[in-house]
């Protein structure tokens, strides 16, 4: 899991900011999650309509925001659930583990949807919006809790 930041980190130019604090990071990365969901809720639109051309240029559009909110989910909420809550931290390294699948969605097929058929083109989007919705949820009620956990006993 952990090892895949580095290589997301070479592909995306930003710095990962160690010294934020974690109440600011949960607060940021919730933020995002929100700005997120409405962007989907348009792709879905798109989709929904027909317009697959737009719905996967959209989705295009907020490849570098996903990637990067998934980085800094590992780099920095990650890695103080592990280092401070190793006994309670499998659930949530099972949801940071989810960001593997999400980037493969990304990075490979998503480049290839308009050679599907309509259908299954349709289906592909809808199912990773659906999975990236409900990853966030899963983070906002496990990941992130524990993480401020740690940062309230400290």
């Amino acid at each position: 899991m952990l090892h895949r930041v580095s290589e997301w980190k070479d592909q995306l130019s930003f710095k990962v900011d160690y010294n934020e604090p974690i109440t600011k990071v949960v607060k940021r990365l919730t933020e995002e999650h929100k700005e997120m969901h409405s962007k989907l809720e348009r792709i879905l639109s798109e989709e929904k309509s027909g317009h697959l051309p737009v719905a996967i240029s959209l989705l295009n559009l907020i490849k570098p925001q996903i990637l990067r909110h998934a980085v800094e989910e590992e780099a920095l909420v990650a890695r103080v659930i592990v280092a401070e809550h190793e006994n309670e931290s499998r659930e949530s390294i099972e949801i940071f583990q989810q960001h593997r699948r999400i980037e493969e969605f990304l990075q490979d097929k998503l480049p290839r949807l308009s050679e599907l058929p309509r259908k299954q083109e349709s289906n592909e989007i809808e199912e990773f919006a659906s999975e990236l919705e409900k990853h966030h949820m899963e983070e906002e009620a496990i990941a992130f809790p524990l993480a401020l956990k740690f940062h309230s006993s400290h």
